[in-house]
This record gives C-alpha cells, structure tokens and sequence, in this order.
C-alpha cells in the first residue's frame, strides 16, 4: 500500500468513529458500568461477534494535556500510567500525522486472558472541536512479540473533546472493540474488557491529579 492509500483507509476508520458518537438512531448504546467519574456503554460489534465499546469521561484539565496523556507513543506520558500497556513502539512514521503502531498488553483476569499484541495504522486529528487518535489493525510483516497472541483492533481510537468557553475543561471519550483472538470464551472477554476500561481512566485521573495537571 501507498501512503495515500494508508490515508485513505485511516481517514475512513476517523469518519466511521464519529459515526459512531452522532449516529444515536443506529447506534443504541447500553450502560455497562457507570460510577461519577465515567461511564462505560456497548453495543454489538459490525465486524466480529464481540462488542464496541464506549468510555466517557470528563477532566478538568486541557484537551492537549489529556490527549498528550492518552496518546500512544513510545516517549509519551502514557506508559507510565497505563498499567495495562507494556510496550508501545512506532514501527513506521507513514507522514507527520500517521503511523504503524505496535502495542503489547498485559494478561488479565488473573492471567486466564495471556497478553497481546497490535499492529495498528494510526492517524491523528485536530479540529475546532476536538483531537483524536484514530485506529485500526492492520496486517504487517513484523512478527509478534513473544509470549503474545496477535490481535486484531476493529476502528477505534481516543477522542478528546474541548468545551466551549473553557480551555481547562475536556471531555474524553474511548471508542474500541478488540478482537483478542485465542481460545478465550466470549463471557470472559465481555467481563474483562468494561473492567481493563474502568481501570484505564481511573489510572489517567489519579494520573493527572499527581502530576499536577488538574486546574481547580
């Protein structure tokens, strides 16, 4: 594939992630796990037989920082605070705004779900009303990281939407649906994933909180 074929194909995954934010008479989302900090919904998945999942959440800190902060790069702040992320790496810069990623993941549900890898094209946005990461995997050459099954991210991706009229507030929204892969029985992965989701924005709000990002 050319490069502009790699742009043409991340730019339809961007399209189809806010398909999935505005188009409310297709998409009907169920509540999946809901505290004061987030929510986290479902709906069944077009491409596999697991499910898209939703996660909002509201900071009050600036869009940029929060997307800094989620923003899956080798240098960023994110392996610091995403325990379930072992390893990011940038296998190919494609141009200034895509990428190939590879990630690798931890196991889960006490080791019954052994960890993964993703090889993933990436483009990232900016508007004038939010930026966002916009995913989906892809097949590539380089091998997978030992010890770890390949799976497969339908589009996905991390939406950060600012607030009008208050550059310190955003909200953030995480569009995925993996599929894992493996001989791991469906009710598992649908009880694991809410909880690696509620997890993963718990740890980037005490995140933020320590590093002294939040704006009172």
């Amino acid at each position: 594939m050319t490069t502009e074929d790699y742009h043409d194909k991340a730019s339809k995954v961007a399209e189809e992630l806010q398909q999935y934010l505005n188009n409310a008479d297709k998409y009907k989302w169920e509540v999946a796990k809901e505290t004061k900090d987030f929510k986290i919904s479902c709906v069944k998945s077009e491409y596999f037989s697991g499910h898209l999942y939703k996660g909002e959440a509201e900071y009050n800190v600036p869009p940029k920082t929060v997307f800094e902060y989620v923003e899956p790069l080798p240098e960023g702040p994110r392996m610091k605070w995403d325990k379930n992320m072992k390893k990011i790496e940038v296998l190919k810069w494609l141009d200034k705004d895509l990428r190939i990623n590879r990630a690798c993941t931890s196991s889960a549900c006490m080791g019954l779900i052994s960890p993964r890898d993703f090889v993933d094209l990436i483009v990232t946005k900016e508007t004038d009303t939010y930026l966002s990461t916009n995913a989906m995997s892809i097949d590539h050459a380089n091998g997978q990281e030992n010890g770890h099954v390949r799976g497969w991210n339908w589009p996905c991706g991390m939406i950060v939407h600012k607030v009008p009229d208050n550059p310190n507030k955003c909200k953030l929204v995480s569009l995925i649906q993996p599929d894992i892969k493996g001989m791991v029985p469906k009710n598992l992965t649908d009880a694991a994933i809410p909880g690696s989701m509620a997890e993963f924005f718990t740890n980037l709000g005490n995140s933020l909180k320590e590093d002294g990002k939040v704006v009172s």
